[in-house]
């Protein structure tokens, strides 16, 4: 009977850890770092809750996901971490759900921290260079190739859309210059408009 116990406390205990998801107030606790550039602090954060929730899958999580990457590169301009380092901690979100930041939408090419569209009988796709307040380092180039066809009618110039999907592909600038990071490919990519 004392084994039967102790092993229904322990598989309550591991159901109960395992079950665990990222919450809203997770999210919105993580905001005040990326808000300050405290890249370390957002790193370290969203780390743990990354490893205290294995098992879920919502969107919450795949937001975390992304603070995690874009935090990381954040410590590398900021010669927190180097992109070895980089490399280790951010690799095995490959195959993983990815939901990036909201950006406005723009028609311009070159456009940092907005969303362009590129849609026509052969691509289907979006891109965004997320860069640092003062944008002199660009954290992460972020591709997205949609899986379903993007009707441009529903995203006006100046909204907001928040892309994501599956992190197909991340690279690391091969000159480890500082002037860019990473460059994320997401596949079977959506697109939400937040206002």
């Amino acid at each position: 009977m004392k084994f039967f116990l102790t092993a229904l406390i322990l598989t309550s205990v591991f159901f109960k850890s395992s079950a665990q998801i990222i919450t809203y107030d997770n999210f919105k606790s993580l905001i005040p770092h990326l808000q300050k550039e405290d890249w370390k602090t957002a790193f370290e954060e969203s780390s743990k809750l990354i490893k205290s929730t294995e098992k879920d899958t919502s969107d919450f999580k795949a937001i975390v996901v992304y603070i995690n990457i874009l935090s990381a590169a954040g410590m590398v301009t900021k010669k927190e971490m180097t992109f070895k380092q980089l490399e280790k901690a951010i690799l095995n979100f490959k195959g993983q759900k990815i939901i990036m930041s909201a950006h406005p939408i723009t028609i311009k090419d070159g456009a940092l921290n907005q969303t362009k569209f590129s849609v026509s009988d052969t691509t289907n796709e979006a891109f965004t260079a997320a860069t640092n307040d003062k944008g002199t380092n660009i954290l992460c180039f972020e591709k997205f190739l949609f899986k379903e066809k993007i009707t441009l009618d529903e995203f006006s110039e100046k909204s907001f859309v928040r892309c994501g999907g599956i992190l197909e592909k991340i690279e690391t600038n091969p000159n480890k210059s500082v002037v860019w990071i990473l460059r994320l490919t997401v596949k079977e990519a959506f697109a939400r408009k937040t206002n």
